[in-house]
């Protein structure tokens, strides 16, 4: 198990990167990673965008078909009310024809 560790040990000593390197890395994720950054940014920007569109849409769908109801419960309570009112006046009516 000794052998073991040691090799283990050796495998992740810290070494020294070669001379150059720290440029190297720099130099190619710069290339390369401006790209991918604004296609991914405009694919995000794109998507945000049209779901605002289509949510506003529908909201507005929404928020025509709940007044459309508001008004029909509102016509439908008007309408039983005036039916109250008519059948009151047509009583007040007769009786005052009969007495």
């Amino acid at each position: 198990m000794n052998d073991f560790e040691n090799e283990l040990r050796s495998a992740l000593r810290r070494e020294e990167p070669p001379s150059g390197f720290a440029a190297r890395v720099v130099a190619r994720t710069g290339a390369h990673a401006a790209p991918r950054r604004s296609g991914w940014i405009a694919a995000a920007i794109a998507a945000c965008l049209l779901l605002s569109i289509g949510g506003g849409f529908e909201y507005r769908q929404y928020r025509g078909r709940k007044a459309k109801r508001e008004l029909l419960l509102a016509l439908n309570i008007a309408g039983s009310k005036l039916n109250i009112v008519q059948k009151k006046v047509s009583d007040l009516s007769r009786r005052t024809l009969y007495e």
